[in-house]
């Protein structure tokens, strides 16, 4: 009974150093704190670009199409992928012009793999008919590196009540 104890003890023991040294699967070589931040800067630049040209395809070429929710926007959960960027695609029919400043960002690097974006600021948008809108928001955003690429594994978007 002894000798069945050691083992278990001793086979968890390795299991665990194997587990912990196993090679991430998608990963690419690992990456500096800095460089990770200029990554994620990078892509969200990309990001908000395409989101000011009102492009929901360009947009949703970051996200990640997983089997779990990817945009909860306002209380909102998007169950899937294509119904995150249906909704993206309809909020953004009828506008002429969209700009996001931002008042505060940061990064928090998780991993030579993950990063967490949270950032707050204001939207402006010019809607067909010539009337302005301006509201202010907070997100965070979760990006993991796949396939040498950074993409958004899920991200959360609220604007705060007046």
């Amino acid at each position: 009974m002894l000798k069945l104890g050691i083992a278990l003890i001793v086979a968890t023991a390795a299991s665990g150093t194997l587990l912990s040294h196993r090679p991430l699967q998608n990963a690419a070589p690992a990456l500096g704190q800095q460089d990770v931040e200029a990554a994620i800067r990078a892509v969200h630049a990309q990001m908000q670009r395409a989101a000011e040209r009102l492009d929901a395809a360009a947009l949703y070429a970051h996200v990640l199409d997983t089997a779990t929710p990817p945009i909860i926007e306002n209380g909102r959960l998007a169950d899937t992928w294509a119904a995150a960027l249906a909704r993206t695609a309809q909020g953004l029919q009828g506008l002429t012009s969209l700009r996001y400043t931002y008042t505060r960002e940061s990064i928090t690097v998780l991993s030579p793999t993950a990063a967490l974006w949270t950032g707050v600021g204001t939207s402006s948008a010019t809607l067909a008919d010539g009337r302005q809108i301006d509201a202010p928001f907070a997100e965070t955003v979760v990006f993991v590196q796949r396939d040498g690429q950074w993409k958004v594994l899920h991200a959360h978007r609220s604007v705060p009540n007046r």
